[in-house]
């Protein structure tokens, strides 16, 4: 019977990859290929169409996407509530309180409104709080990093054309921490391995020169029944593909450019084909699952390399 679990952990260096989720299993496979085997990554990897293993992106602790929902009826509004629905539809995420909260009568003009009394909770919080607790908040901003390329015979850079920008996630404070979902058959110790061994090594781009470093995994199992899946309407929380069975689905899509890593990130063709995934806060009904597919056939010449797109969902109401 599978599992689910809230990892946190605390980011140590700034992030050059995005935590998705097909990219976090990739990083997560590595670790298993070099702490057991190829043979045995194989093996595991074989079961997953039988026992799917479905992670989440990384979430801001305490923080969920926000679910596509049906549009707000139209009304007359003033400027002012103009300018604050505009503010309010720009956020990305929501606490995972208020989707608690709200997740049995879910509607886009309750969530609005719902967001708009936390705006000013927070204001009056921020209002209330010395210096050193803002600085205690953190905050976290895309930091834009110049590189220049050098050539591999020479060990110069070149004398034009070479200067290019990586963008990095900068983070301080309590904004420092992070929350990956995971739903498995594998044993809470076997996670617990492969997560600190991504942490100790380096997650993503530039793992090797300090980027995606992390420290403080603490494991929870999520018992508290945000996962249970009793209602009718699904929201995903991964990077994930669509599939037949995910009906009346709301969604917006993002392409994945994504790379081999680990022994493979230096071979002749590193790059993976692109792939159109629908990004976490997709909506859908919440039929039988699993929902999203483990891709294979992903790359040019590995038939071997796969793709996790399944989704990991939470469930909730709709209000008519």
């Amino acid at each position: 019977m599978p599992a689910t679990y809230r990892i946190r952990f605390r980011l140590a260096s700034p992030l050059a990859t995005p935590l998705h989720s097909g990219t976090l299993f990739g990083n997560l496979c590595w670790a298993w290929r070099y702490l057991h085997g190829e043979a045995s990554l194989g093996q595991w990897l074989c079961s997953l169409r039988e026992d799917p293993f479905l992670i989440s992106d990384g979430l801001p602790a305490g923080m969920l996407p926000r679910p596509l929902l049906k549009p707000a009826r139209v009304r007359a509004m003033t400027l002012e509530q103009i300018q604050v629905h505009k503010k309010l539809r720009k956020r990305k995420l929501i606490p995972r309180a208020v989707f608690e909260e709200l997740r049995n009568g879910m509607s886009e003009e309750a969530l609005q409104q719902r967001l708009a009394r936390l705006e000013e909770e927070e204001k009056k919080k921020l209002e209330r709080m010395t210096p050193h607790e803002r600085g205690r908040l953190g905050r976290e901003e895309r930091v834009r990093t110049p590189h220049n390329r050098i050539h591999r015979i020479t060990g110069r850079t070149p004398e034009e054309g070479g200067l290019f920008f990586t963008e990095e996630l900068w983070a301080t404070g309590l904004m420092l921490y992070r929350d990956v979902y995971v739903q498995t058959s594998l044993p809470q110790a076997k996670l617990e391995e492969l997560f600190r061994q991504v942490a100790r090594w380096g997650y993503g781009k530039d793992a090797t020169w300090g980027r995606g470093r992390f420290d403080g995994v603490e494991f929870t199992p999520e018992t508290g029944g945000l996962f249970d899946g009793r209602l009718p309407r699904a929201m995903s929380l991964s990077h994930g593909s669509l599939t037949p069975n995910m009906a009346q689905a709301r969604y917006q899509l993002e392409t994945h450019y994504g790379r081999l890593g680990g022994a493979y990130a230096a071979s002749a063709s590193p790059f993976k084909f692109p792939l159109l995934l629908a990004k976490p806060g997709s909506t859908f009904e919440a039929g039988p699952g699993p929902f999203g597919e483990l891709l294979d056939g992903v790359h040019p010449a590995m038939p071997a390399v796969r793709h996790n797109a399944w989704h990991l969902f939470v469930t909730y109401r709709e209000a008519d």
